[in-house]
């Protein structure tokens, strides 16, 4: 029978000396933000910038609910007494 292997994570500097990895991942990144984007493409994501930029854009504008959570929280809200103002 097959071992399943679950996901996790490691200790970079088991492997690696930390400043070493450090050093290596803004190379990496140096040379993804440098890479002329293709033909259609804004360039190539790097890992954390589209969090990055959902969370500029939330700062900016807030963050969007759906109805039914609009609604919950209208609900709670007249239950507790603690007041809720939709925008």
């Amino acid at each position: 029978m097959a071992q399943e292997i679950s996901p996790g994570a490691l200790q970079i500097d088991g492997f690696i000396d930390k400043l070493e990895f450090k050093k290596q991942i803004d190379e990496w990144i140096h040379v993804f933000r440098n890479t002329k984007p293709a033909p259609g493409t804004n360039g190539p994501l790097i890992p954390g910038d589209p969090e990055r930029e959902a969370e500029a854009i939330r700062t900016k504008e807030g963050i969007p609910l759906i109805k039914p959570v609009v609604d919950d929280l209208l609900d709670i809200s007249k239950k507790t007494g603690i007041p809720f103002e939709v925008k």
